[in-house]
Protein backbone atom coordinates (compact mmCIF):
# COMPACT_ATOMS: atom_id res chain seq x y z
CA UNK A 1 0.00 0.00 0.00
CA UNK A 2 2.79 2.36 0.94
CA UNK A 3 4.60 1.46 -2.25
CA UNK A 4 1.57 2.32 -4.38
CA UNK A 5 1.20 5.69 -2.64
CA UNK A 6 4.88 6.42 -3.20
CA UNK A 7 4.58 5.51 -6.88
CA UNK A 8 1.51 7.75 -7.25
CA UNK A 9 3.45 10.57 -5.54
CA UNK A 10 6.37 10.15 -7.92
CA UNK A 11 3.98 10.09 -10.88
CA UNK A 12 2.32 13.32 -9.73
CA UNK A 13 5.71 14.98 -9.27
CA UNK A 14 6.76 13.90 -12.75
CA UNK A 15 3.55 15.20 -14.30
CA UNK A 16 3.95 18.48 -12.41
CA UNK A 17 7.54 18.93 -13.60
CA UNK A 18 6.58 18.14 -17.19
CA UNK A 19 3.50 20.30 -17.25
CA UNK A 20 4.65 23.34 -15.29
CA UNK A 21 6.58 24.99 -18.17
CA UNK A 22 3.63 24.49 -20.52
CA UNK A 23 1.13 25.86 -18.05
CA UNK A 24 3.45 28.77 -17.30
CA UNK A 25 3.86 29.61 -20.99
CA UNK A 26 0.09 29.44 -21.44
CA UNK A 27 -0.39 31.91 -18.57
CA UNK A 28 1.30 34.67 -20.58
CA UNK A 29 -1.10 37.08 -22.27
CA UNK A 30 -1.74 36.70 -26.00
CA UNK A 31 -0.68 40.32 -26.52
CA UNK A 32 1.80 42.36 -24.53
CA UNK A 33 5.27 43.87 -24.39
CA UNK A 34 7.49 40.79 -24.09
CA UNK A 35 9.27 41.99 -27.21
CA UNK A 36 9.50 45.71 -27.86
CA UNK A 37 10.32 44.99 -31.50
CA UNK A 38 7.13 42.95 -31.97
CA UNK A 39 8.72 39.64 -33.05
CA UNK A 40 8.07 37.39 -30.04
CA UNK A 41 7.23 33.82 -31.02
CA UNK A 42 4.62 33.49 -28.27
CA UNK A 43 3.04 36.93 -27.95
CA UNK A 44 1.67 39.56 -30.31
CA UNK A 45 2.62 43.20 -29.63
CA UNK A 46 0.04 45.54 -28.11
CA UNK A 47 0.78 48.28 -30.63
CA UNK A 48 0.07 47.49 -34.26
CA UNK A 49 3.16 49.53 -35.14
CA UNK A 50 5.91 49.34 -32.48
CA UNK A 51 7.27 51.05 -29.40
CA UNK A 52 10.47 53.07 -29.77
CA UNK A 53 13.04 50.47 -28.64
CA UNK A 54 16.67 50.50 -27.57
CA UNK A 55 18.86 49.54 -30.52
CA UNK A 56 21.08 46.59 -29.58
CA UNK A 57 23.94 44.81 -31.31
CA UNK A 58 24.95 41.16 -31.19
CA UNK A 59 26.83 40.97 -27.90
CA UNK A 60 28.71 37.77 -28.81
CA UNK A 61 29.77 38.62 -32.36
CA UNK A 62 29.80 42.41 -32.58
CA UNK A 63 27.38 42.22 -35.51
CA UNK A 64 24.07 43.99 -36.14
CA UNK A 65 21.17 43.13 -33.87
CA UNK A 66 18.56 40.66 -35.12
CA UNK A 67 15.34 39.55 -33.45
CA UNK A 68 14.05 36.22 -34.77
CA UNK A 69 15.70 36.93 -38.10
CA UNK A 70 14.48 40.52 -38.33
CA UNK A 71 16.97 43.39 -38.32
CA UNK A 72 15.88 45.71 -35.51
CA UNK A 73 18.30 48.62 -36.03
CA UNK A 74 17.00 52.16 -36.23
CA UNK A 75 18.35 55.68 -36.04
CA UNK A 76 19.14 57.31 -32.68
CA UNK A 77 21.46 60.33 -33.09
CA UNK A 78 22.56 61.08 -29.55
CA UNK A 79 24.74 63.08 -27.19
CA UNK A 80 26.24 61.37 -24.14
CA UNK A 81 27.26 63.33 -21.03
CA UNK A 82 30.14 62.20 -18.79
CA UNK A 83 31.20 63.11 -15.28
CA UNK A 84 33.15 61.48 -12.46
CA UNK A 85 31.14 63.30 -9.79
CA UNK A 86 29.01 61.14 -7.43
CA UNK A 87 25.28 61.17 -8.35
CA UNK A 88 26.01 62.10 -11.96
CA UNK A 89 24.84 58.61 -12.96
CA UNK A 90 21.71 58.44 -10.83
CA UNK A 91 20.32 61.89 -10.03
CA UNK A 92 19.99 64.29 -12.96
CA UNK A 93 17.93 67.25 -14.05
CA UNK A 94 17.36 68.59 -17.57
CA UNK A 95 16.01 71.93 -18.80
CA UNK A 96 14.34 71.65 -22.22
CA UNK A 97 11.93 73.42 -24.53
CA UNK A 98 9.67 71.32 -26.73
CA UNK A 99 9.68 71.90 -30.51
CA UNK A 100 6.87 73.79 -32.21
CA UNK A 101 5.09 72.80 -35.41
CA UNK A 102 4.55 74.76 -38.56
CA UNK A 103 1.04 75.11 -39.96
CA UNK A 104 -0.18 72.35 -42.24
CA UNK A 105 0.59 71.35 -44.93
CA UNK A 106 4.21 72.00 -43.85
CA UNK A 107 6.22 69.09 -42.45
CA UNK A 108 5.28 68.36 -38.82
CA UNK A 109 7.49 67.31 -35.91
CA UNK A 110 6.02 63.77 -35.86
CA UNK A 111 7.19 63.33 -39.47
CA UNK A 112 10.75 64.19 -38.44
CA UNK A 113 11.06 62.39 -35.09
CA UNK A 114 8.97 59.71 -33.44
CA UNK A 115 10.36 60.38 -29.95
CA UNK A 116 13.10 62.50 -28.40
CA UNK A 117 14.27 60.71 -25.24
CA UNK A 118 16.44 61.14 -22.13
CA UNK A 119 18.26 58.10 -20.76
CA UNK A 120 19.92 56.38 -17.81
CA UNK A 121 21.49 52.93 -17.21
CA UNK A 122 19.41 50.78 -14.85
CA UNK A 123 20.07 47.66 -12.75
CA UNK A 124 18.32 44.48 -13.91
CA UNK A 125 20.02 41.20 -12.91
CA UNK A 126 17.80 39.32 -15.38
CA UNK A 127 19.02 41.41 -18.32
CA UNK A 128 22.25 40.76 -20.19
CA UNK A 129 24.92 40.07 -18.96
CA UNK A 130 22.71 38.51 -16.24
CA UNK A 131 24.94 39.31 -13.29
CA UNK A 132 24.21 40.74 -9.86
CA UNK A 133 23.81 44.52 -9.95
CA UNK A 134 24.33 46.89 -7.01
CA UNK A 135 22.03 49.92 -7.38
CA UNK A 136 23.66 53.35 -7.56
CA UNK A 137 27.18 51.95 -7.43
CA UNK A 138 30.35 52.20 -9.49
CA UNK A 139 31.31 48.84 -8.03
CA UNK A 140 29.32 47.35 -10.91
CA UNK A 141 31.49 46.07 -13.75
CA UNK A 142 29.56 46.99 -16.93
CA UNK A 143 30.47 43.72 -18.66
CA UNK A 144 29.20 41.66 -15.70
CA UNK A 145 26.28 43.44 -14.01
CA UNK A 146 22.79 42.90 -15.43
CA UNK A 147 21.87 46.12 -17.19
CA UNK A 148 18.67 47.68 -18.56
CA UNK A 149 18.10 51.00 -20.28
CA UNK A 150 15.67 53.71 -19.20
CA UNK A 151 14.26 56.22 -21.65
CA UNK A 152 12.01 59.13 -20.72
CA UNK A 153 10.33 59.40 -24.11
CA UNK A 154 8.38 62.36 -25.50
CA UNK A 155 5.80 61.83 -28.25
CA UNK A 156 4.98 64.69 -30.63
CA UNK A 157 1.39 65.70 -31.38
CA UNK A 158 -0.59 65.41 -34.58
CA UNK A 159 -0.85 61.70 -35.43
CA UNK A 160 -2.99 59.81 -32.86
CA UNK A 161 -3.91 57.31 -31.55
CA UNK A 162 -0.76 56.11 -29.80
CA UNK A 163 -1.85 52.48 -29.57
CA UNK A 164 -1.45 52.21 -33.36
CA UNK A 165 0.55 55.27 -34.41
CA UNK A 166 2.69 58.00 -32.81
CA UNK A 167 0.76 60.65 -30.88
CA UNK A 168 -1.40 60.92 -27.75
CA UNK A 169 -3.21 64.01 -28.91
CA UNK A 170 -3.78 66.06 -32.09
CA UNK A 171 -2.19 69.19 -30.56
CA UNK A 172 -0.25 68.30 -27.41
CA UNK A 173 2.83 66.29 -26.41
CA UNK A 174 2.88 63.45 -23.87
CA UNK A 175 5.67 61.41 -22.25
CA UNK A 176 6.29 57.90 -20.94
CA UNK A 177 8.86 56.14 -18.78
CA UNK A 178 10.19 53.03 -20.55
CA UNK A 179 12.77 50.44 -19.47
CA UNK A 180 14.20 47.97 -22.01
CA UNK A 181 16.07 44.77 -21.13
CA UNK A 182 17.85 42.16 -23.26
CA UNK A 183 16.99 38.55 -22.40
CA UNK A 184 19.81 36.07 -23.01
CA UNK A 185 19.05 32.54 -21.87
CA UNK A 186 21.15 31.27 -18.97
CA UNK A 187 20.24 27.56 -18.97
CA UNK A 188 19.12 24.76 -21.24
CA UNK A 189 20.30 23.84 -24.74
CA UNK A 190 20.08 27.46 -25.93
CA UNK A 191 22.06 29.02 -23.09
CA UNK A 192 23.89 32.09 -24.33
CA UNK A 193 21.30 32.83 -27.02
CA UNK A 194 18.74 35.64 -27.07
CA UNK A 195 15.36 34.27 -26.00
CA UNK A 196 13.16 34.23 -29.15
CA UNK A 197 10.02 34.62 -27.02
CA UNK A 198 11.08 37.75 -25.12
CA UNK A 199 14.18 39.19 -26.78
CA UNK A 200 13.69 42.79 -25.64
CA UNK A 201 10.92 43.16 -23.06
CA UNK A 202 9.87 46.71 -22.29
CA UNK A 203 8.22 48.27 -19.25
CA UNK A 204 5.97 51.16 -20.26
CA UNK A 205 4.05 53.73 -18.19
CA UNK A 206 2.78 57.22 -18.99
CA UNK A 207 3.94 60.23 -16.99
CA UNK A 208 0.81 60.85 -14.94
CA UNK A 209 -0.28 63.89 -12.95
CA UNK A 210 -1.29 61.58 -10.09
CA UNK A 211 1.53 59.06 -10.61
CA UNK A 212 -0.93 56.18 -11.13
CA UNK A 213 -0.28 54.07 -14.26
CA UNK A 214 -3.11 53.68 -16.74
CA UNK A 215 -2.50 49.92 -16.73
CA UNK A 216 0.15 47.37 -15.74
CA UNK A 217 3.65 48.50 -16.74
CA UNK A 218 5.27 45.05 -16.85
CA UNK A 219 6.10 43.37 -20.18
CA UNK A 220 4.19 40.16 -19.50
CA UNK A 221 1.07 41.81 -18.05
CA UNK A 222 0.76 45.06 -20.05
CA UNK A 223 -2.56 45.57 -21.81
CA UNK A 224 -4.22 48.14 -24.05
CA UNK A 225 -4.97 50.34 -21.03
CA UNK A 226 -1.22 50.47 -20.29
CA UNK A 227 -0.62 52.31 -23.57
CA UNK A 228 -3.81 54.39 -23.69
CA UNK A 229 -3.63 57.86 -22.09
CA UNK A 230 -6.36 58.86 -19.65
CA UNK A 231 -7.50 62.09 -18.00
CA UNK A 232 -4.47 62.06 -15.66
CA UNK A 233 -1.84 61.73 -18.39
CA UNK A 234 0.33 64.85 -18.49
CA UNK A 235 -0.18 66.71 -21.79
CA UNK A 236 2.15 69.53 -22.84
CA UNK A 237 1.93 72.21 -25.51
CA UNK A 238 4.45 72.72 -28.30
CA UNK A 239 7.03 75.25 -27.12
CA UNK A 240 6.47 74.56 -23.41
CA UNK A 241 9.48 74.99 -21.11
CA UNK A 242 10.04 71.79 -19.06
CA UNK A 243 12.21 70.63 -16.18
CA UNK A 244 12.92 66.88 -16.21
CA UNK A 245 14.22 65.11 -13.10
CA UNK A 246 15.30 61.46 -12.89
CA UNK A 247 16.50 60.15 -9.52
CA UNK A 248 16.34 57.16 -7.21
CA UNK A 249 14.01 56.53 -4.26
CA UNK A 250 13.73 53.53 -1.90
CA UNK A 251 10.60 52.46 -3.80
CA UNK A 252 12.23 52.69 -7.22
CA UNK A 253 13.53 55.26 -9.64
CA UNK A 254 11.22 58.22 -10.33
CA UNK A 255 10.95 60.33 -13.48
CA UNK A 256 9.26 63.70 -13.06
CA UNK A 257 8.24 66.31 -15.62
CA UNK A 258 7.46 69.86 -14.47
CA UNK A 259 5.88 72.07 -17.12
CA UNK A 260 7.18 75.50 -16.16
CA UNK A 261 4.92 77.14 -18.75
CA UNK A 262 1.58 75.76 -17.57
CA UNK A 263 2.45 74.93 -13.95
CA UNK A 264 1.35 71.31 -14.34
CA UNK A 265 3.52 68.33 -13.47
CA UNK A 266 3.53 64.55 -13.66
CA UNK A 267 5.66 61.64 -12.51
CA UNK A 268 6.08 57.88 -12.56
CA UNK A 269 7.90 55.54 -10.16
CA UNK A 270 9.47 52.41 -11.68
CA UNK A 271 8.33 50.21 -8.81
CA UNK A 272 6.90 46.77 -8.30
CA UNK A 273 3.93 48.50 -6.66
CA UNK A 274 3.22 50.09 -10.05
CA UNK A 275 3.60 46.61 -11.60
CA UNK A 276 6.94 47.24 -13.23
CA UNK A 277 8.58 43.86 -13.80
CA UNK A 278 11.81 42.21 -14.75
CA UNK A 279 11.63 39.14 -16.96
CA UNK A 280 12.99 35.64 -16.46
CA UNK A 281 15.49 35.17 -19.32
CA UNK A 282 14.54 31.49 -19.71
CA UNK A 283 10.75 31.37 -19.20
CA UNK A 284 9.78 35.02 -19.96
CA UNK A 285 7.79 35.11 -16.72
CA UNK A 286 7.53 38.53 -15.12
CA UNK A 287 8.17 39.38 -11.47
CA UNK A 288 7.23 42.70 -9.89
CA UNK A 289 10.46 44.61 -9.48
CA UNK A 290 11.74 47.95 -8.18
CA UNK A 291 14.14 49.39 -10.76
CA UNK A 292 17.07 51.51 -9.58
CA UNK A 293 19.92 53.32 -11.39
CA UNK A 294 22.94 51.15 -12.06
CA UNK A 295 25.80 53.58 -11.48
CA UNK A 296 26.79 56.33 -9.09
CA UNK A 297 28.68 58.30 -11.73
CA UNK A 298 28.44 58.89 -15.44
CA UNK A 299 32.14 58.30 -15.97
CA UNK A 300 33.25 57.15 -19.41
CA UNK A 301 32.78 53.37 -19.60
CA UNK A 302 29.70 53.17 -17.36
CA UNK A 303 27.60 52.05 -20.33
CA UNK A 304 24.78 49.58 -20.97
CA UNK A 305 26.92 46.82 -22.55
CA UNK A 306 24.42 45.61 -25.14
CA UNK A 307 23.19 48.95 -26.51
CA UNK A 308 24.39 50.12 -29.93
CA UNK A 309 25.17 53.52 -28.39
CA UNK A 310 27.69 53.97 -25.57
CA UNK A 311 24.77 54.93 -23.42
CA UNK A 312 24.06 56.03 -19.88
CA UNK A 313 23.21 59.71 -19.36
CA UNK A 314 22.16 60.53 -22.91
CA UNK A 315 19.73 62.52 -24.98
CA UNK A 316 18.67 61.27 -28.40
CA UNK A 317 16.21 62.26 -31.10
CA UNK A 318 14.89 59.04 -32.61
CA UNK A 319 14.37 59.58 -36.32
CA UNK A 320 13.76 57.60 -39.53
CA UNK A 321 10.21 56.41 -38.82
CA UNK A 322 7.91 58.37 -41.14
CA UNK A 323 7.65 58.48 -44.90
CA UNK A 324 5.03 58.88 -47.58
CA UNK A 325 3.87 55.45 -48.83
CA UNK A 326 5.97 54.60 -51.88
CA UNK A 327 5.70 50.82 -52.12
CA UNK A 328 9.14 50.10 -50.67
CA UNK A 329 9.72 47.09 -48.43
CA UNK A 330 10.51 49.40 -45.50
CA UNK A 331 7.11 51.13 -45.60
CA UNK A 332 4.84 49.07 -43.30
CA UNK A 333 3.00 49.66 -41.16
CA UNK A 334 1.10 52.41 -42.98
CA UNK A 335 -1.91 54.49 -41.92
CA UNK A 336 -4.26 56.93 -43.71
CA UNK A 337 -3.94 59.76 -41.20
CA UNK A 338 -5.26 61.81 -39.52
CA UNK A 339 -4.63 64.59 -42.05
CA UNK A 340 -1.44 63.04 -43.44
CA UNK A 341 -1.03 59.45 -44.72
CA UNK A 342 2.25 57.86 -43.74
CA UNK A 343 4.31 54.77 -42.98
CA UNK A 344 6.35 54.35 -39.80
CA UNK A 345 8.57 51.33 -40.35
CA UNK A 346 12.34 51.72 -40.07
CA UNK A 347 13.36 53.88 -43.04
CA UNK A 348 16.23 51.71 -44.28
CA UNK A 349 16.54 53.42 -47.67
CA UNK A 350 16.60 56.90 -46.08
CA UNK A 351 13.97 58.48 -48.34
CA UNK A 352 11.61 59.68 -45.59
CA UNK A 353 11.17 63.12 -44.08
CA UNK A 354 13.90 62.61 -41.45
CA UNK A 355 16.51 62.58 -44.23
CA UNK A 356 15.36 65.70 -46.09
CA UNK A 357 15.97 69.43 -45.66
CA UNK A 358 12.89 69.98 -43.49
CA UNK A 359 14.44 70.45 -40.07
CA UNK A 360 14.30 73.65 -37.97
CA UNK A 361 17.24 75.93 -38.76
CA UNK A 362 16.60 79.04 -36.68
CA UNK A 363 14.18 80.73 -39.06
CA UNK A 364 10.56 81.12 -37.84
CA UNK A 365 9.22 79.61 -41.06
CA UNK A 366 10.62 76.19 -40.11
CA UNK A 367 9.39 76.07 -36.52
CA UNK A 368 11.55 75.75 -33.43
CA UNK A 369 13.77 72.79 -32.46
CA UNK A 370 14.17 70.68 -29.36
CA UNK A 371 16.28 72.99 -27.17
CA UNK A 372 18.33 71.87 -24.16
CA UNK A 373 19.93 74.15 -21.59
CA UNK A 374 21.33 73.39 -18.17
CA UNK A 375 18.83 73.63 -15.35
CA UNK A 376 20.58 76.64 -13.84
CA UNK A 377 20.52 78.66 -17.06
CA UNK A 378 24.06 78.26 -18.37
CA UNK A 379 25.79 75.55 -20.39
CA UNK A 380 24.24 72.58 -22.14
CA UNK A 381 23.00 69.24 -20.94
CA UNK A 382 21.85 68.03 -17.55
CA UNK A 383 23.03 68.88 -14.08
CA UNK A 384 23.57 66.28 -11.37
CA UNK A 385 22.74 66.66 -7.69
CA UNK A 386 25.36 67.52 -5.11
CA UNK A 387 25.44 65.92 -1.67
CA UNK A 388 22.66 68.22 -0.51
CA UNK A 389 20.24 67.50 -3.34
CA UNK A 390 20.94 70.72 -5.24
CA UNK A 391 21.37 70.41 -9.00
CA UNK A 392 24.66 72.25 -9.47
CA UNK A 393 27.19 69.80 -10.93
CA UNK A 394 27.92 70.07 -14.63
CA UNK A 395 29.05 67.37 -17.09
CA UNK A 396 32.43 68.45 -18.45
CA UNK A 397 32.66 65.87 -21.25
CA UNK A 398 30.24 65.04 -24.08
CA UNK A 399 30.22 62.60 -26.98
CA UNK A 400 28.27 62.79 -30.24
CA UNK A 401 27.09 59.40 -31.52
CA UNK A 402 24.83 57.95 -34.17
CA UNK A 403 24.02 54.32 -34.92
CA UNK A 404 22.72 55.03 -38.44
CA UNK A 405 25.71 53.21 -40.05
CA UNK A 406 24.38 49.89 -38.74
CA UNK A 407 21.39 50.32 -41.07
CA UNK A 408 23.54 51.07 -44.11
CA UNK A 409 24.25 48.30 -46.60
CA UNK A 410 27.52 50.10 -47.38
CA UNK A 411 28.79 49.82 -43.78
CA UNK A 412 31.30 46.99 -43.33
CA UNK A 413 32.70 45.45 -40.11
CA UNK A 414 36.06 47.10 -40.80
CA UNK A 415 34.39 50.53 -40.71
CA UNK A 416 34.55 51.12 -44.47
CA UNK A 417 31.37 52.63 -45.91
CA UNK A 418 29.96 53.70 -42.54
CA UNK A 419 29.13 57.21 -43.69
CA UNK A 420 27.00 60.15 -42.57
CA UNK A 421 24.74 61.14 -44.28
CA UNK A 422 23.90 57.58 -45.31
CA UNK A 423 23.84 56.77 -49.02
CA UNK A 424 20.36 57.64 -50.31
CA UNK A 425 19.71 60.47 -47.85
CA UNK A 426 19.46 64.07 -49.00
CA UNK A 427 20.40 65.32 -45.54
CA UNK A 428 21.24 64.20 -42.01
CA UNK A 429 20.35 66.39 -38.99
CA UNK A 430 22.93 67.24 -36.33
CA UNK A 431 23.33 68.86 -32.93
CA UNK A 432 24.58 72.40 -32.54
CA UNK A 433 25.21 74.93 -29.80
CA UNK A 434 23.67 78.25 -30.64
CA UNK A 435 24.14 81.68 -29.12
CA UNK A 436 22.02 83.45 -31.70
CA UNK A 437 19.78 85.41 -29.32
CA UNK A 438 18.87 85.68 -25.65
CA UNK A 439 16.29 82.86 -25.83
CA UNK A 440 18.85 80.44 -27.27
CA UNK A 441 21.95 81.53 -25.38
CA UNK A 442 24.38 78.62 -25.21
CA UNK A 443 21.68 76.07 -25.99
CA UNK A 444 21.94 72.62 -27.54
CA UNK A 445 19.57 72.29 -30.49
CA UNK A 446 18.91 69.60 -33.09
CA UNK A 447 18.23 70.18 -36.76
CA UNK A 448 20.00 72.15 -39.49
CA UNK A 449 21.80 74.97 -37.68
CA UNK A 450 24.81 76.84 -39.07
CA UNK A 451 26.14 80.37 -39.45
CA UNK A 452 27.36 83.06 -37.05
CA UNK A 453 27.19 82.33 -33.32
CA UNK A 454 26.53 78.65 -34.01
CA UNK A 455 28.87 75.75 -33.21
CA UNK A 456 27.54 72.72 -35.07
CA UNK A 457 30.61 70.55 -34.38
CA UNK A 458 31.32 70.45 -38.09
CA UNK A 459 27.82 69.33 -39.11
CA UNK A 460 27.97 65.85 -40.56
CA UNK A 461 31.71 65.64 -39.78
CA UNK A 462 30.89 65.98 -36.09
CA UNK A 463 29.53 62.42 -36.05
CA UNK A 464 33.08 61.14 -36.46
CA UNK A 465 33.98 57.72 -37.79
CA UNK A 466 33.08 54.12 -37.04
CA UNK A 467 33.73 53.22 -33.40
CA UNK A 468 35.33 49.83 -34.06
CA UNK A 469 36.29 49.06 -30.42
CA UNK A 470 32.61 49.36 -29.42
CA UNK A 471 30.46 48.53 -32.48
CA UNK A 472 31.33 49.18 -36.11
CA UNK A 473 27.74 50.35 -36.74
CA UNK A 474 28.13 53.35 -34.43
CA UNK A 475 29.91 56.53 -35.49
CA UNK A 476 31.37 58.59 -32.65
CA UNK A 477 33.12 61.90 -32.14
CA UNK A 478 34.89 60.43 -29.12
CA UNK A 479 34.90 62.27 -25.77
CA UNK A 480 35.25 66.03 -26.16
CA UNK A 481 34.91 69.09 -23.96
CA UNK A 482 31.44 70.40 -23.25
CA UNK A 483 31.61 73.68 -25.18
CA UNK A 484 29.60 75.79 -22.75
CA UNK A 485 31.13 75.20 -19.34
CA UNK A 486 34.57 75.85 -17.86
CA UNK A 487 36.61 72.67 -17.70
CA UNK A 488 37.34 71.48 -14.16
CA UNK A 489 39.19 68.28 -15.03
CA UNK A 490 37.89 64.90 -16.09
Amino acid sequence: MLGNRFLRYLLLCLLFCLCTPVLHAQSLAAAGNLDCNGFSKIQKPLKSSFLPCTDFFSYNSGQRGYDNGHYIGHDEPSVGFYSNVPNSGNNVQWDITLPTNRALPAVQTFQLTIAPWFAMAICDPNSFPNGACIPDSDENTPSLAGSAFLELQFYPPGWPPFITQISCDPRRWCAALTIDSLEVQTSGPNAGQINPNCAEPINFAWIQRNGVPTGPAGPSIANVASETPNDETLLMNPGDHLRLTIHDTPQGLVARVDDLTTGQSGFMVASGANRFQNTDPNTCAGTNFDFHPEFSTARFGNFVPWAALQANINVAVEIGHFETPDGDSDDPPCFPGPNIPGCIGADLDFDGFSYQFDWPNGTPALGTPLAIRSARGGGIGPLSADGYGNYTDVYPIIQLETDIPASETTCQPDGVGCVVPPVGAQFYPFYAVTDSDDSFRCTLVFGDFSGPRVDNFGGDKGWGTSNLPWFFGTNSSGPRANPCIPQRGY
